[in-house]
């Protein structure tokens, strides 16, 4: 089966959540994105509600007052938004990849 750069620009706009919007919360979006960069809050902020149908301003503000989402140190050494619920498995995959060498720290 071919798959034409249109079918695939399609999939992962619906997978992103870009086109079409969605109607989930910024918690949902965030673990959807696997992450969502905020180093710049304002660029969360604004990630997340370009995917939401009625954007929320405040969305991103209240999932990490309610701990539903987490500003922490990950991937590429930048700060990201997380659930909590994700950070687990992403925190050690950082740990696990040796950020120093560029290389995988070594399986035991």
């Amino acid at each position: 089966m071919k798959v034409s750069r249109q079918q695939v620009s399609a999939w992962r706009m619906r997978r992103q959540y870009l086109d079409p919007r969605s109607e989930h919360t910024a918690s949902a979006i965030v673990s959807r994105l696997c992450g969502v960069q905020a180093q710049v809050w304002s660029a969360a902020e604004l990630a997340v509600a370009l995917r939401q149908s009625t954007p929320d301003e405040n969305s991103v503000d209240h999932g990490v007052a309610d701990l539903a989402l987490m500003k922490t140190w990950a991937v590429r050494g930048t700060l990201h938004l997380l659930r909590p619920s994700d950070a687990g498995a992403y925190l050690s995959l950082v740990a696990w990849w040796s950020p120093r060498s560029r290389t995988p720290a070594p399986c035991r």
